[in-house]
């Protein structure tokens, strides 16, 4: 019987972390995490490309004597200039290359090795990270967060190489006893809009420029109204936000019958007190139902990542053709 390639590479990760992250070792699980998903990030890669072409549209331009579409705003002085000035027509030239900042961050909590979504996570963050790298889509950003936040890779920092991801994958240690997304929410907007003055410095095109951010993380988090405050923010400065939600405790999992930490995401619930005819109850709801993200995924294997997130960013994608 062969041996099962994921669960031989998470045997790996549990002994670098229990050898306390030797350094030598990070390159290894890298390579081992970049070789695991290799196919994977090659079927995003290419779905994605699919959504993104559409919005590469050639765009109308003028003047010109014959073409598609009439400029209305010529056609009264062409009128006027006595039909001589007759250059008022429009003619798709060249593509309008749109330009992506992605931002991906990285839950470091202690409650991602509670919940045995380390391995999901590195296999998360290899899978997008290769497939966006592939795809020549833009820049690419890396941060961790718990407590604090950090940005492992920036955006001005080149393509996201092999030694970046050892870079990056070294960093995570998933020991910070707090997970504030309401913190990460509030820096990454000023990183995006840093980012995007920078851009503006040195490309034209920084008005086509679009960012993303993508949260890795097992979906806990607090302050779901602040959130939504903040979320509202991001929409303006035209950031979407997809949070996949990593759920390796998911109803049946033999990990979740194992595990005293939590079940799955699916069936937690929210306590809240709320006035209820001026009497103070206490209410249990769904915690999804008040899940303050618009845009989000439940993964439980990474296999079906590239069809979900790629779902998922469609919509994001068509909104920006629209604009």
């Amino acid at each position: 019987m062969k041996d099962d390639p994921v669960e031989d590479v998470e045997l790996r990760l549990r002994e670098w972390r229990a050898a306390e992250y030797p350094a030598d070792g990070a390159e290894r699980i890298w390579r081992l995490y970049e070789s695991l998903t290799h196919d994977l990030a090659y079927t995003l890669c290419e779905q994605l490309r699919l959504i993104l072409e559409p919005t590469l549209a050639t765009r109308l331009k003028g003047d010109y004597r014959t073409g598609k579409r009439l400029n209305m705003k010529k056609v009264i002085s062409y009128i006027a200039s006595d039909f001589t000035k007759d250059k008022i027509w429009l003619r798709r030239t060249k593509p309008s290359q749109r330009e992506y900042q992605i931002l991906i961050s990285i839950d470091d909590s202690k409650s991602m090795a509670e919940s045995h979504s380390i391995h999901l996570a590195y296999q998360t963050l290899a899978l997008i990270s290769k497939a966006l790298s592939r795809l020549e889509s833009g820049d690419i950003g890396i941060a961790k967060f718990g407590e604090t936040v950090d940005l492992l890779h920036g955006f001005d920092e080149g393509p996201f190489s092999d030694q970046a991801g050892t870079k990056v994958i070294n960093a995570f240690r998933f020991n910070q006893k707090a997970t504030n997304v309401l913190s990460l929410l509030d820096t990454s907007l000023k990183v995006l809009e840093h980012a995007r003055a920078r851009k503006a410095m040195s490309s034209a095109s920084a008005a086509d420029l679009w960012q993303l951010q993508i949260i890795i993380s097992d979906g806990m988090c607090q302050d779901h109204d602040k959130l939504r405050t903040i979320l509202r923010k991001a929409e303006e400065q035209r950031v979407m936000i997809v949070f996949i939600i990593l759920d390796s405790l998911h109803p049946g999992s033999a990990k979740q019958r194992s595990s005293a930490h939590h079940g799955s995401i699916l069936t937690m619930d929210k306590a809240e007190f709320k006035n209820v005819d001026g009497k103070v109850e206490l209410q249990l709801q769904k915690y999804l139902d008040t899940f303050p993200f618009e845009y989000y995924v439940i993964l439980r294997e990474v296999e079906a990542l590239p069809e979900v997130l790629a779902g998922t960013l469609k919509q994001f994608f068509e909104r920006i053709s629209e604009e």
